[in-house]
């Protein structure tokens, strides 16, 4: 669906520190928030370390939510391996938590990046029952998320990432429950009411309600300031150029990119992924991102490889192979941490390759049907 295409696009921004896969819609109320007892944790499967006593009297317990896809997640491990072993001594327990099959965590664990950056106890939830009763409870949507438990009772729930501060105070014993309860619980109830907003573009979208889409996006921008903002508007101009409000759509992507940058990339990109543009300016998207490779700093693989694709969608498969070898080299020089990425950039090389060449019947690997839709490359 395109609402889902919407967010898997918007998820892919500089600014995003959390995955945020489809979830339900938010609760009205809380079942857990700081301040409640908190749900002992049904896990039977723990791929790295003991299995804890839960929860100890005197003891500290840090419950985070992660998934082996989700890029921030990772991100994270290494910090909290680190807080795992220098709150050892105090009485803290990190245990992380998986929904994905103990299969799925256990091959990822095995690679030797992770047997080095992961070292805390890690255990899957399957049937996601301690899911439900952490994450839904409290209506959170996005992973990383952590929660804090000292004497059986909820502390703080937040991004992993954040927590080093009140994690010490709560240790120590100088933390204010009542205080945090209160901003987390408002947080939420924002987030509840975005959701709502969110439901509803969902809604007009799905109808190609175009008209009703535009004025609540209009709505979200006129509400919102700084990234949440930006994010908005960069959102407005994807409904529109699905729409095929061409004019309109190409006016704000050149708006959005003077205003910022960096967003280059991204905008290009939506314009060359968006299901159902009937206006698809390839080259305008191959100009954004060519001033991208331009721009001081390192290279970028995914710039190149987005370049490749953009060639690809004009039918220059040479040229798309070309640039998809410089991505490769170019995430090459990232180290063993970009071996799935390199793999993943040789098997679209391999799609072009062969377009190139005049073989096989089929397009690059892992493009889509996007170049068949595309009726004008201007």
């Amino acid at each position: 669906m395109l609402h889902v295409l919407l967010a898997a696009i918007i998820s892919q921004a500089p600014a995003a520190t959390q995955a945020a896969p489809a979830a339900p819609a938010a609760p009205t109320t809380l079942a857990l928030s700081i301040g409640s007892k908190a749900p002992i944790p049904e896990i039977s499967d723990f791929v790295r370390g003991e299995k804890p006593t839960f929860f100890e009297p005197g003891k500290v317990y840090v419950i985070e939510f992660w998934a082996t896809w989700c890029p921030p997640c990772r991100q994270s491990m290494p910090h909290l391996t680190k807080l795992a072993e220098d709150m050892k001594s105090k009485g803290v327990v990190i245990v992380g938590v998986s929904d994905e099959k103990v299969e799925t965590v256990r091959t990822f664990l095995e690679k030797d990046e992770w047997k080095q950056k992961a070292r805390y106890t890690l255990a899957t939830d399957p049937d996601r029952s301690t899911h439900r009763a952490y994450m839904e409870a409290s209506g959170q949507g996005g992973i990383p998320t952590a929660f804090i438990v000292k004497e059986g009772v909820v502390q703080w729930i937040g991004h992993p990432m954040e927590m080093d501060a009140p994690l010490a105070k709560i240790v120590d014993g100088t933390w204010d429950p009542k205080t945090a309860k209160q901003t987390f619980e408002d947080a939420v109830a924002e987030e509840m009411k975005a959701m709502g907003r969110q439901n509803d573009m969902t809604k007009a979208i799905d109808s190609k309600d175009w008209d009703k889409a535009v004025a609540l996006i209009d709505a979200e921008i006129a509400a919102s300031t700084g990234e949440e903002a930006m994010q908005s508007k960069v959102q407005k101009a994807q409904i529109l150029l699905v729409a095929g409000r061409s004019e309109a759509a190409y006016a704000l992507c050149a708006e959005l990119i003077k205003e910022d940058p960096a967003l280059r990339n991204f905008v290009a990109t939506s314009v060359l992924h968006l299901p159902d543009v009937a206006d698809r300016r390839v080259d305008l998207a191959i100009t954004w991102l060519t001033d991208v490779t331009s721009a001081a700093g390192p290279a970028n693989p995914q710039v190149l490889a987005e370049l490749a694709y953009a060639w690809s969608l004009k039918g220059d498969f040479t040229k798309a192979a070309d640039f998809m070898r410089r991505a490769i080299d170019t995430a090459k020089s990232l180290g063993p941490t970009a071996a799935d990425y390199v793999a993943d950039l040789t098997a679209q090389l391999k799609g072009y390759e062969s377009k190139a060449a005049g073989n096989g019947s089929s397009n690059a690997a892992g493009s889509n049907s996007n170049a068949a839709d595309s009726k004008s490359n201007k």
